[in-house]
């Protein structure tokens, strides 16, 4: 599903408690992010790479003490909005994330900027194929959302034109075509150099369950404001 979320603002008992908690998970995450690249680039001896493990093992302990069963889902943030700290591509509290920081224009369009490392090659020097396709599903799927049309992804075309180098990657994605439920979207990727090296097409419906809930975008991707109407002025 696209980043599109409930828009409400719920009340939060302890605002200022939920957003330091909040301040340490996606502290935490960035660590364990930087650990994730490194681990990949280290060449430390391997009886040194045992002793790390060891350390890492007891971490691991320390955060099963008291770790929920089962993924996050939504979350109330200090904010009062639903999050998706989770999500592996905007979350907070998800190393895996890059994390993409989403940004939206005034013609329902969006953007995002990132850099990509070793923890996501796959030929060598260059980006994953996968890795793409999430960035260009979560970028794309974005643009409905901010047209207050969120949707699922029924299907995400690539045409991959040419390798994509690790490093500064951009991604940018618009409305083509709008009928009923259907979002018809496309975007590019471009490298460092603003040279365009995959392109892409997705088509996002909005779920009838959907219709009457779910407005703009308010996840880990950006806070975006629900349209105005007679309920949003």
């Amino acid at each position: 599903m696209t980043d599109g979320l409930f828009p409400i603002v719920l009340p939060v008992e302890d605002p200022d408690g939920l957003a330091e908690q909040e301040q340490a998970y996606g502290a935490l995450a960035e660590s364990v992010r930087r650990l994730i690249d490194l681990t990949v680039r280290t060449q430390i001896p391997a009886e040194d790479a045992h002793d790390v493990a060891w350390e890492v093992d007891e971490l691991t302990r320390r955060l099963a003490a008291e770790a929920q069963e089962g993924p996050l889902g939504l979350q109330v943030a200090s904010d009062g909005r639903l999050r998706d700290h989770g999500n592996p591509a905007v979350g907070l509290r998800n190393p895996l994330a890059p994390p993409l920081r989403i940004e939206k224009h005034p013609d329902h369009s969006a953007s995002c900027t990132v850099v990509l490392g070793a923890a996501h090659e796959g030929p060598p020097g260059h980006v994953h194929g996968g890795i793409i396709a999430l960035v260009l599903d979560q970028v794309l799927g974005t643009v409905p959302a901010l047209a207050g049309k969120p949707g699922l992804t029924a299907y995400l075309n690539l045409t991959y034109r040419r390798p994509t180098p690790l490093g500064t990657i951009t991604a940018q994605a618009h409305i083509a075509e709008t009928t009923g439920r259907k979002t018809l979207v496309r975007g590019d990727l471009r490298d460092a150099h603003g040279a365009v090296t995959v392109e892409a097409e997705g088509l996002f419906i909005t779920p009838t369950f959907a219709l009457d809930a779910l407005a703009q975008p308010q996840s880990d991707a950006g806070d975006f404001d629900p349209p105005a109407g007679p309920e949003n002025p």
